[in-house]
Parts: structure tokens; C-alpha cells; sequence
């Protein structure tokens, strides 16, 4: 890992001279290796329930087909980063445990997908290039190595503004030509029409938004706090939606669900 001054305004004279060009990405790879060390290294935009677009990654392509084109099929709906990504209010550093529901790794979402790429800790910074279109630069490290610990956040915080002004400005055109899709909903919408399309009627709004939450990874107590009744209501709704479901499992509903995203 390059460290220091000098090497920081090298590689950031770089990237601004790439603006707009092929090589940008490349280049805010480099920039930010001057100040953290990581693996994977990728790029998704988001534009509400449609699926990302990778714009950038540097991972070979038999991992690419678990870590980017698996994930883009259909799991990315269930992942903290869209949901901070379709969130018009939220920008900037984020790191993918502090905004993980309680049961997250213990989810099928994590079973399924993100155990399975390897990764062990993830940050991302935060874009917004125009309305209604998010961009995550984000960044890993392996199962094996350390976590990001805060001098590395601390690192992230400090070059964040640079990094983020020249993404959302490479980025403006390419939010621009969808700006009627304003993201006045929240994430937990996208997943809700999923799940009303699957169920067909069978579920009611309240047993669909438990349902969301449930493959999002949120434990009874985390739903109920987040939706402010009992956890003994919790209860009863789940089982109510694995009898009306004819499933007795977390990992059916997740396979039911990612079925219904295929379609």
C-alpha cells in the first residue's frame, strides 16, 4: 500500500484528468490504495427496483459470477447497500455491519449470496450523481484478513468528499436520462410488490411488510420495534405466513422469493 501525501496527489491528479474517460474507475482504485488496503473493488448504480448496473469491478470472471452477476439476478434487493443506495437521504461512508438488521448473517441472504463470495467486510461511499440514480464505490476484504477497523474509516471519512464530488460528477449523465424515477419510496417497497406478486393475494400488507423483513435479516424483536407492535404479534403473523405460504422455513421463503425475481 502506497502511503503518503505525495502519493495521494499523484493518484488523484490521475483521476481527475480520467474524468469522464474509460479509465476513471481504475483510477479511483488507485486513489483510494493510497490510504487503505482491500480486495474487491466495484462500482453498482441503482435506479429503483431495476437491477444495478456493474459499472466497474476487478475480480476475475469466476468470481465476477458470484460477487456481480448472481448478486445482480435478483439478491441485490436484499442487500443493506441498495437499500442505502435508493435511499435519497442517505450519502457518504457506510459500512456494511453497521447498517446489517440484527439477524443478517445469519440470514439466507447471507447463506445463500454473500457467504459465498468470500468477502468478510465490506464499506462503501455513498453517491448521488442525480436524482432518483445511486452510486456505490465500494470495497472489501477478504474472509481471512482483518476487518476495517477505525484508523481505516477514520482514512475513508478523509478522502470521502473528493472521492464522492468526482464520482457524482463522472456519473450525472448517466442518472440524467431517468430523472423522472425520483426516489420518493424506500427499499422495502421494491420488496413488497415482489412479495405481493408472489403471494398473490394470500398475504395481507401487514404479513407482506413482515415478510420483507424477515429475508432482510431483522430477528421477531428487531421487527417488532421496527414496526412497533409486540414480538408475540411477530409471532403469530410468521406463522400464519409459513402456513398460508405451505412452507415451514427461512430458506423457502427466500428460494420462493428469488423464483419469483427470475420470472
Amino acid at each position: 500500500m502506497e502511503k503518503g501525501f505525495a502519493a495521494w496527489n499523484r493518484t488523484v491528479a490521475e483521476l481527475l484528468a480520467s474524468e469522464g474517460q474509460p479509465q476513471f474507475e481504475a483510477r479511483v482504485e488507485s486513489a483510494l490504495k493510497t490510504v487503505l488496503e482491500f480486495d474487491v473493488f466495484m462500482v453498482f448504480g441503482y435506479q429503483g427496483s431495476s437491477r444495478p448496473n456493474a459499472h466497474y469491478y476487478n475480480i476475475d470472471p469466476d468470481r465476477a459470477a458470484t460477487v456481480i452477476d448472481a448478486y445482480a439476478a435478483g439478491p441485490y434487493l436484499l442487500d443493506p447497500f441498495y437499500a442505502a443506495a435508493t435511499n435519497a437521504a442517505m450519502r457518504g461512508v457506510r459500512r456494511l455491519r453497521d447498517m446489517a438488521p440484527d439477524q443478517f448473517y445469519s440470514s439466507e441472504y447471507f447463506r445463500r449470496h454473500y457467504a459465498l463470495t468470500g468477502i468478510r467486510d465490506e464499506v462503501g461511499i455513498v453517491c448521488r450523481p442525480a436524482p432518483g440514480y445511486g452510486v456505490v464505490v465500494s470495497f472489501t476484504r477478504p474472509v481471512g484478513s482483518p476487518a476495517f477497523g477505525r484508523r481505516d474509516l477514520d482514512a475513508v471519512h478523509a478522502v470521502e468528499p473528493v472521492i464522492r464530488l468526482l464520482v457524482e460528477r463522472h456519473y450525472a449523465e448517466s442518472g440524467a436520462t431517468d430523472q423522472h424515477h425520483e426516489q420518493s419510496r424506500t427499499p422495502p417497497d421494491t420488496i413488497n410488490a415482489c412479495l405481493d406478486r408472489m403471494t398473490d393475494g394470500l398475504l395481507t400488507p401487514r404479513e407482506i411488510e413482515i415478510t420483507s423483513l424477515i429475508l432482510r435479516g431483522h430477528s421477531n424483536m428487531s421487527i417488532a420495534e421496527s414496526l412497533h407492535i409486540a414480538e408475540g404479534t411477530v409471532k403469530i403473523h410468521r406463522k400464519n405466513i409459513y402456513h398460508k405460504l405451505e412452507i415451514s422455513s427461512q430458506a423457502e421463503l427466500f428460494a420462493r422469493f428469488i423464483s419469483e425475481l427470475a420470472v
